[in-house]
């Protein structure tokens, strides 16, 4: 909302900088950490395709970072966390994901719900189980400078981390590298700025031209690769990742 915030900042941007907060973060814990989205913000990758990848890799957990709209300059917001799951468990875990980020943020707006089941597509259709987050209005005059600061996306980062350290005990990585068995099955992660996957691939030395990418995506499970923006992310993320395997 331009009266609001006259740069007009996109969503996608909010979204992602608290993600590339989070995946740096977790980065000193033993886990892994995909993004089915996409991290360049110059495609849209469906549904469908971001809930495909997440359950071929078997996450253990399902994160989604949203920022939410429908206030039109009224007062009022705030933050929500939606699930789905019948599971006895997932309201559960969603109200501690809440608390974890509110604590830190404070942004506890106006709704009367602030944990909600709701049957969003990627919410129903995962394996996992899986938490989408509404991290405030992008159009209420009391989020929206909380929002744009980079205290409120780091707050919000550590809430996430500190969730899923906690609820899936994550464990801080030891001293030593990696095995060098992982170089023999995966290719090095891409580490560098974002890019396309063609780049990423020519960073690290490897055949990026369209007949060996569609042999690295049967490798990955991939399949009917035609060189789409959906395929193409998918494979970037395995890549930064280091879970991109080997041809």
């Amino acid at each position: 909302m331009k009266s609001l915030d006259p740069d007009q900042t996109r969503e996608w941007y909010l979204n992602d900088r608290i993600m590339d907060l989070v995946e740096r973060k977790l980065k000193d814990y033993d886990c892994t950490v995909l993004r089915v989205g996409d991290t360049t913000g110059k495609k849209d990758i469906s549904l469908s395709a971001r809930v495909k990848a997440s359950n071929q890799a078997k996450a253990a957990v399902y994160v989604s970072m949203h920022h939410n709209a429908g206030l039109y300059g009224r007062k009022g917001g705030g933050t929500v966390v939606f699930y789905y799951s019948s599971n006895v468990k997932r309201p559960v875990q969603a109200q501690k994901l809440y608390n974890q980020i509110v604590n830190r943020t404070g942004l506890v707006g106006n709704r009367s719900q602030k944990v909600i089941k709701k049957a969003f597509y990627v919410l129903k259709n995962t394996s996992m189980p899986a938490f989408l987050v509404e991290n405030g209005f992008m159009d209420g005059p009391d989020d929206v400078p909380v929002i744009l600061s980079q205290e409120h996306a780091e707050k919000t980062a550590q809430g996430v981390v500190a969730f899923l350290v906690e609820e899936f005990s994550l464990e801080l990585k030891k001293a030593q590298e990696k095995p060098v068995a992982q170089s023999q099955v995966y290719y090095p992660a891409y580490t560098g700025e974002k890019a396309t996957l063609s780049i990423a691939l020519k960073s690290l030395g490897i055949d990026y031209t369209y007949d060996f990418r569609k042999k690295i995506a049967a490798a990955n499970n991939i399949t009917g690769y035609r060189g789409t923006a959906a395929q193409n992310t998918q494979m970037y993320n395995l890549l930064v990742a280091g879970l991109l395997k080997r041809v």
